[in-house]
Formats: C-alpha cells, structure tokens, sequence
C-alpha cells in the first residue's frame, strides 16, 4: 500500500489521475443528515488515497465512508493522531461524511487507544468498530467473558469520556460474539451511547440460521451502526459459506430492515463486499480500470441497499 503520509503532497495531482470523477465534486456541500447514511468500507477501495477515495465514493452515490484506522488499512494506527483529521477532511471535501471507522481497539491497556478515539472524536468519527476476542482453551467460556466483560466497561468509560461509540461486530466462527448471546453478556446493561453491536445479518445467519431475528431483538438497543453483505452454504467436500451479492444469498433483507423500522435503529449502514470484485487478479489492474470495474459492483450493491431501505419505509 501506498505510504499515506505521502498523499497531501500528492494532492494537487488527484483529478489528473483518476478517471470517472468530476471536479464539480471538490465543490459540493456536505449531504443533509439522513437516519441511515449508507457508507462504503475503505478497505474495498485501498488502492485509492482519501481525495481519490471521497470523490469516487461520492460519483457513486455513497453517503459516507467507513474509514479503516487499522493495521493494513488506509491509517496505520499509530499514524492516527497525525493523518485521520487531513483524512476526514480530504474526504469530506468531496461532500461525504466520515460517521464511522474499523479499528484494532479492543482494550484500553493499549497506549494507541485514547489517542485514536479522542483524534477519532475530535474530527466528527461518531462510531468505531472493536477488535474482535478470541477464546482460548485456558480457561472456562464463561470465565472468559467476565475478562471481555471488564475490557468492554472499562472501553465504555473511555468512550464515554470522548463521546463515541464503540461497537462489537457479531461474527461467523470461533470469534467471541459469533453467536450473538456472547455480546449480550459484554455489554448488557452498559450505556449504548458509547458501546454496543456493529450488527452483521449474514453473519447472524450464518450462526443463527432461523434464530436470527431473536438474536437481533436482543441486542436492539444496542445497534447503532451495522455491516450488510450476504452469502449461501455450497457443497464442496463439505458444506461452506460463499459469499455473494446482496439479495442472492440467504440473507432476508426485507424481513432484516422492517425489523430495523420496528426496532427503530438510525445509525450509518457499511457496504462490504466480501465476494471477488475482480475477475483476475488484482494486480493486472491499473487504477483505472480498477475504478471502472469496481463502479459496476458497487453500484448494484448500493441500489439494493437504497431500494431495501425505501421498501421497509427507512
């Protein structure tokens, strides 16, 4: 990946190098506030810098951008403090909003996490996604998450302190917090102003199969923020999950987003798109064609998301 450190200088070269965007962008003014802004996760588009990044998300009719603060992402965490607040506002010259980022944070022992949350909030970040625990065979699964447990208040009160909230994203396998109970454990009773559950739908189904929607009226007052993307189980040698486009898997979006109407979640919804974008390799790409390939998958995506949300009366 490109050194970020590097891209303000870059800056004054943006519109030379990237196809498909128009200047008219740079000029736009920030969207209006909407309940749900659907945003695109960065990491789908990390060949591109902030610039390049909010004026192409914005061509594509995205609300915002789900910044990766992470090790491999578009900020490397200790790179926060310095690069995400030129970041945000590279980005949201392009008339994007920046309400959400994916970080490493799962424990405020490390001397990086105040820093990232306060640069975070301090620059108009509204929620950041955890890190996610893992157990091991040491010790008991409960004994393990009454560990989470005090991880997790003592992430609240920093989060609290900084006013953001940090969200636990529900996920598929051996991840603390695939089934969905384990995150109740964590952050039940605690303040969902400042902590809570980055809800995963292909993920709830994967692990809930028809349960699902218990697993979602459980922690609804905790949903402040959320993932979509879907999936179906092949049979290869044995069953697997593939992923897919939205509404050619499993997931039902419709009965998942009346649920978010009666439950009356508002927050920023992530596009991820885990399923192959390119048909070769990445890197027989140029950044152009990488634009233009990738335009036609996020572009369908993001209609069924718009068409999903206006279907439920969201």
């Amino acid at each position: 990946m490109e050194n970020r450190r590097s891209f303000l200088q870059k800056s004054g070269l943006v519109l030379a190098q990237i196809p498909l965007m128009k200047i008219a962008a740079l000029a736009s003014p920030l969207p209006q506030a909407t309940s749900n802004p659907v945003c695109i996760y960065s990491k789908h588009l990390h060949w591109l810098d902030f610039a390049e990044m909010g004026i192409y998300a914005k061509e594509l009719g995205f609300d915002g951008i789900d910044l990766t603060v992470r090790k491999g992402g578009h900020i490397e965490p200790e790179m926060a403090e310095n690069l995400l607040p030129k970041a945000i506002e590279e980005i949201t010259r392009s008339g994007l909003i920046v309400p959400m980022m994916v970080t490493d944070i799962n424990t405020v022992d490390d001397s990086l996490t105040e820093k990232i949350i306060k640069t975070a909030a301090a620059s108009g970040i509204k929620f950041y996604r955890f890190a996610y625990y893992r157990y091991t065979h040491e010790s008991s699964i409960p004994a393990q998450l009454d560990l989470f447990r005090k991880k997790i208040e003592k992430l609240a009160d920093l989060n609290a302190k900084y006013n953001i909230h940090g969200a636990y994203q529900n996920h598929a396998g051996d991840y603390v917090g695939a089934s969905v109970w384990d995150i109740w454990h964590l952050i039940n009773g605690l303040d969902s102003r400042y902590i809570g559950v980055q809800f995963d739908p292909r993920h709830a189904v994967v692990e809930g199969g028809e349960s699902w929607p218990v697993d979602m009226r459980l922690v609804k007052d905790y949903i402040r923020c959320s993932i979509v993307k879907d999936f179906l189980w092949e049979k290869q040698d044995k069953w697997v999950v593939k992923n897919t486009p939205l509404g050619e898997g499993m997931v039902d979006f419709p009965q998942y987003f009346q649920l978010y109407k009666q439950f009356n979640i508002s927050g920023p919804i992530s596009l991820h798109v885990e399923y192959p974008i390119f048909p070769e390799p990445e890197e027989k790409y140029s950044k152009a064609e990488k634009n233009k390939i990738a335009k036609g998958v996020f572009t369908k995506e993001l209609a069924f998301i718009r068409q999903q949300l206006i279907g439920a009366g969201l």
